[in-house]
């Protein structure tokens, strides 16, 4: 379990918003920030 949610399907979309309300990004920008960061996520995934 992470901060985020339970699946990594959720993690994600909790992420998004996240990222939408509090750093202000786009939908464009943040898509293009999570396919950079999508391994990082995954890898943090497998720990929990």
């Amino acid at each position: 379990h992470t901060m985020y949610g339970e699946t990594e399907e959720e993690l994600l979309q909790n992420a998004k918003e996240h990222g939408i309300k509090v750093h202000g990004y786009t939908e464009e920008q943040w898509n293009e920030e999570i396919s950079k960061k999508l391994e990082h996520f995954r890898k943090i995934i497998k720990k929990t």
